[in-house]
């Protein structure tokens, strides 16, 4: 049986059902340095985050067949993995909807160029994710003691 070849260069998944863009993607960000996964729909891509550790952001178009959209594969990612950065994108919303994007996603607009994908999942992956607090935490520090 062959070796798995070595992956070079962060894991990402871009999940888009139009394959020319998702092409797109995936050939121009693998050219910048990153090991690209790719998915055409929810059910493909939460099955790859929960069979690849190794991933370490996600860029999923709104948009998506099946009956989940981006917010909701989003959600469910996040029950997986807490702390995984996420991009938004879409060419029907101008940004994202209150309350239904994950703490600390971000949003490009389509039509974007794949540098400035490249460059908004550096600083993304850069940017610690808040976690969510537990029920009955308190926000912010705790008061000084007298």
């Amino acid at each position: 049986m062959a070796e798995p070849m070595p992956v070079h260069g962060p894991v990402l998944l871009v999940v888009e059902d139009d394959v020319l863009v998702r092409m797109t993607l995936v050939d121009a960000l693998g050219d910048d340095g990153f090991h690209v996964l790719e998915a055409e729909d929810a059910t493909q891509a939460l099955d790859l985050v929960c069979t690849r550790p190794d991933i370490v952001a996600m860029l999923t178009d709104i948009n998506l067949p099946g009956g989940f959209d981006g917010f909701t594969l989003a959600r469910a990612v996040r029950a997986v993995r807490p702390a995984l950065p996420v991009l938004y994108a879409s060419g029907r919303y101008s940004g994202m909807e209150a309350g239904k994007s994950v703490e600390g996603g971000r949003f490009l607009a389509k039509p974007f160029t794949p540098s400035l994908a490249a460059m908004a999942l550096r600083d993304l992956m850069q940017t610690p994710v808040p976690r969510p607090l537990a029920p009955g935490a308190a926000a912010g520090p705790a008061p000084p003691r007298s």
